[in-house]
């Protein structure tokens, strides 16, 4: 991990309801602060599903120098992802809201420990790619893929202990989408400490498990819709640790 922005906060267009059916713990509100649920060092702030949905927002702690540490929201500034950045040193008033949820909510029913990445989507990675290093943001890896016979790009960032995929059409003239159209955010996948576990927990829920990308892990798609959630999430087994 660098030293670059730091996910600190996501904010989603879903109702408590959806996460809690879902088998997530769901943290009540707090003054200002809408329902939230705790994955792992990130809180999700649930803004209910009267309004916009899907993953609406992340906010970002930098130590970079030229970039703020505190600020409005701002939608153009990374490429179109709505953005807002929040000081390092939050304020009692977030402080105490976060220590209550650590401290008040309990492991989650479905199994789930945290955030591995977040996915953004982009018509032109190239452009996305540029907007996050202006951010502070390092590239740690490019891949190109053929899944469904068009050729894609990966880009792998850090946000603090979560990654972030950025993906798009490798050749910027075969986006189905303008390559003007900013990018979006996507989804989610979660870590589960036993995806097995979870299956059980979740049931029809949960798409059964296959082998993902990642040698030796598991994914499986959360079937969030069927609970009236509305951000694209899988589920995925442990990371490798390695021995000796």
């Amino acid at each position: 991990m660098t030293a670059g922005p730091q996910l600190h906060t996501l904010h989603v267009g879903d109702a408590a309801s959806a996460w809690s059916r879902a088998g997530f713990a769901v943290a009540e509100p707090t003054g200002a602060a809408p329902h939230s649920v705790l994955l792992g060092a990130v809180r999700v702030l649930l803004h209910g599903d009267g309004g916009p949905r899907g993953l609406l927002r992340w906010d970002l702690v930098s130590h970079a120098e030229g970039l703020p540490t505190q600020g409005t929201i701002n939608a153009a500034d990374i490429d179109g992802l709505p953005t807002a950045w929040v000081p390092d040193e939050p304020t009692d008033e977030v402080a105490e809201v976060a220590e209550d949820a650590r401290t008040s909510v309990p492991g989650h029913h479905n199994g789930v420990t945290g955030l591995d990445h977040l996915v953004i989507g982009s018509p032109h990675v190239q452009r996305t790619t540029a907007a996050l290093l202006g951010a502070g943001f390092e590239a740690r890896r490019t891949r190109d893929t053929d899944g469904d016979g068009e050729a894609m790009r990966q880009v792998f960032f850090w946000a603090g202990p979560v990654i972030v995929e950025l993906v798009g059409p490798a050749d910027v003239g075969a986006a189905a989408a303008s390559p003007d159209a900013p990018a979006a955010f996507f989804g989610l996948a979660l870590n589960s400490g036993d995806l097995d576990d979870t299956a059980a927990r979740l049931g029809e829920l949960l798409g059964p498990p296959r082998p993902a990308v990642q040698p030796g892990r598991r994914i499986a798609t959360l079937r969030f819709k069927a609970v009236g959630g509305s951000v694209p999430t899988v589920v995925m087994s442990p990371h490798l640790t390695s021995s000796g």
